[in-house]
């Protein structure tokens, strides 16, 4: 079933029109930056009217930092969003492993979405690190969406086939369509 995020989704997401819809993006390296970054100019291009977008960049070998990791954490707790994105056929750092459990028990079961973009949009298998961020999205009671076919059923976007796992509470119902505007995100190399 193709779907799009739509205005209502979001709010359920704990956004209001004309509020602001915050992410954090937790990514490895450039490579895998790049790709969130289409992924957050897609979401962007879709809502921006009716939304403002607050946007946390977070490369993994920054949370060796414990003063950025504690401002990631914050930021992660209260997010409508989290993406990773991560080359496949590695395990996410430790560090970022810590830093996961520092947020998860901080949301007080607020609703949002995990968004996993593991090995780009081509990975077609399961691997342990989609299975550890479902396991986090479902402790965090998050939905969780995916790049991979075999965790769940199939949703329309710009960077390739994202899957939802209907096992997780379903405050989001859509996601992504085609569309991106310049991108204007604020990263860190």
């Amino acid at each position: 079933m193709h779907e799009v995020l739509t205005k209502s989704q979001i709010e359920l997401a704990g956004s209001e029109a004309g509020g602001v819809f915050s992410i954090v993006v937790a990514y490895e390296d450039t490579v895998t930056r790049d790709q969130a970054i289409i992924l957050c100019d897609h979401l962007v291009g879709q809502l921006w009217e009716d939304f403002e977008f607050e946007a946390s960049w977070l490369r993994f070998d920054y949370l060796a930092d414990p003063c950025i990791s504690a401002d990631a954490t914050f930021s992660a707790a209260g997010a409508d969003m989290v993406i990773f994105s991560a080359h496949a056929g590695r395990e996410l750092p430790q560090t970022a492993k810590s830093w996961i459990d520092s947020w998860v028990v901080k949301r007080n079961n607020r609703d949002g979405v995990l968004v996993s973009m593991i090995g780009g949009d081509s990975t077609k298998e399961v691997s342990p690190t989609h299975l550890y961020l479902r396991a986090v999205a479902k402790h965090a009671r998050m939905d969780y969406l995916s790049n991979v076919t075999e965790v769940s059923e199939t949703i329309s976007g710009s960077i390739g086939a994202v899957h939802r796992d209907e096992n997780v509470i379903p405050a989001t119902d859509r996601f992504l369509q085609q569309g991106s505007p310049p991108s204007h995100w604020g990263i860190n190399e």
